[in-house]
């Protein structure tokens, strides 16, 4: 892409925060857009800005220092031109899966405005991905300290009805799909429909585990499109940022604009520097991270499936958005010359690198004390994480190193989430060789149940055995 008169290949950086005047007190003028000052306004900035508008098909994009900050600029600039459009009571439509920071933070920001957040289900829920009806075990502590627990009970078209009976419209309808970490899935071309047909002013898509490579929201039919552009847009772990993508440049996305200029949440030239050239690998990124993490999920669901078989032990479930025929619907279809896929097709979906493992509390079953079980299991995953030689354990996604984290020991005391489950370990698959991948996460479980063996309190002959014991 030519950037300037120097027709450099790699966008250069402009760290200026000012740009000089013209005589006639004119500005200077970069694709079609007056350069006055770099908080509302920057080439670079702006460069990153139309790779990912064109990745999404979008009318146009807008750079933010977080995702954070740019949830916050979709809120209020909907609800700027909302209520000036609508005369009744407003409310923001939000799924109970939705990341427990994002959603903590609808809740807030609600309250703030004396606006109610109104709950729906998604469309395939944590329990949906292969949790066992027949463990009594699995089953209480799922419905305790799991997903279901903070179930509506409720699908977007049934509450956005009895909104709407009540005199009520939705100022925003805010979807995440897949959902981190139980990787739920809101059906967007159905919710699209649902909040058309239930009259809602905008709906906005968190696309940042699917990427523009996965699925456009945009073609679905939402109003805006959320990434946290730290994720996989950067791909590389050394950038802050978020962005937003609007399908058409109307009223709503005048007063997001608006927003970041006035809050001063803009992004900087050389971290908007570091986005571009995360984006040039994009694709090549996501494709090899989804391919590899579809194995994974495969074979740790084999893994898995091999310790019931030789100890007759419910260890747990793999979680992972390709394994639901739901979200696999909703992906786009990517020309494949190169490969030759076991069934001869020309055309391949990718699903995203991101997995969780959830295990059930099989280390308890023979005590009575829901404590001790509590317990042992977050000492299982603790070691398990730690014991890791490949997998980094740490908290972020979508970056060329394979991470993984405890959520519930990250998040406690003291979680803004009360859903997420004790037993569950997100991963963030990476570039690594996935055999080498794999052996890992097995050489951690063992390793992790080993430990288990060596606590007093653990009845070892309850435990599955390796092949090597």
């Amino acid at each position: 892409m030519e950037t300037d008169g120097t027709r450099s290949v790699v966008s250069p950086i402009y760290p200026s925060t000012t740009f000089a005047r013209a005589l006639d007190h004119g500005l200077p003028d970069h694709r079609g857009r007056e350069l006055c000052y770099a908080r509302p306004d920057n080439p670079s900035v702006r460069a990153a800005e139309e790779t990912l508008r064109d990745l999404e098909g979008g009318a146009d994009c807008a750079l933010f220092s977080s995702g954070m900050a740019a949830l916050n600029a979709a809120l209020e600039g909907a609800r700027r031109a909302c209520v000036e459009t609508t005369p009744t009571r407003v409310f923001v439509a939000a799924p109970t899966c939705a990341y427990f920071a994002v959603r903590f933070r609808i809740v807030e920001w609600c309250a703030s405005r004396n606006l109610e957040v109104v709950s729906y289900d998604p469309d395939v829920p944590f329990s949906a991905h292969g949790l066992d009806p027949s463990a009594e075990e699995v089953r209480e502590e799922s419905e305790a300290k799991g997903r279901r627990s903070g179930y509506a009970g409720k699908s977007l078209r049934t509450a956005l009805r009895e909104q709407r009976e009540l005199g009520r419209r939705a100022m925003m309808v805010w979807i995440e799909s897949p959902a981190n970490p139980g990787w739920d899935h809101v059906d967007i071309q159905r919710a699209v429909d649902a909040a058309r047909d239930c009259d809602a002013f905008c709906v906005c898509v968190d696309a940042t585990v699917a990427t523009p490579i996965i699925m456009n929201p945009l073609a679905m039919g939402a109003d805006l499109v959320m990434h946290s552009a730290t994720k996989y847009l950067n791909g590389h772990g050394d950038v802050v940022a978020g962005a937003l993508v609007t399908r058409v440049e109307d009223e709503t996305w005048r007063c997001v604009t608006h927003e970041r200029k006035l809050g001063g949440a803009t992004l900087g030239a050389f971290d908007a520097y570091l986005l571009s050239r995360g984006m040039r690998t994009l694709e090549l990124r996501v494709k090899r991270q989804s391919a590899t993490a579809l194995w994974l999920a495969n074979a740790l669901k084999d893994f898995i499936d091999k310790v019931r078989e030789d100890s007759g032990v419910e260890a747990g479930v793999v979680l992972y958005p390709g394994l639901v025929p739901g979200f696999v619907k909703q992906c786009k279809e990517h020309d494949v010359e190169d490969e030759c896929t076991s069934d001869g097709s020309t055309k391949r979906t990718y699903h995203g690198g991101m997995m969780s493992l959830c295990f059930y509390d099989f280390l308890g079953l023979r005590s009575d004390e829901k404590k001790v079980r509590v317990e042992r299991l977050v000492a299982f995953c603790r070691t398990f994480a730690t014991s890791c030689k490949i997998w980094t354990c740490a908290t972020s996604l979508g970056g060329f190193e394979s991470l993984i984290e405890h959520r519930y020991s990250v998040e406690e005391p003291g979680s803004m989430d009360p859903f997420v489950p004790f037993g569950l370990l997100r991963l963030s698959v990476g570039l690594e060789n996935r055999r080498e991948l794999l052996e890992d996460l097995k050489q951690a479980f063992w390793h992790a149940l080993d430990d288990m063996r060596g606590r007093d309190t653990v009845n070892a002959d309850s435990l599955p055995k390796s092949q090597e014991q």
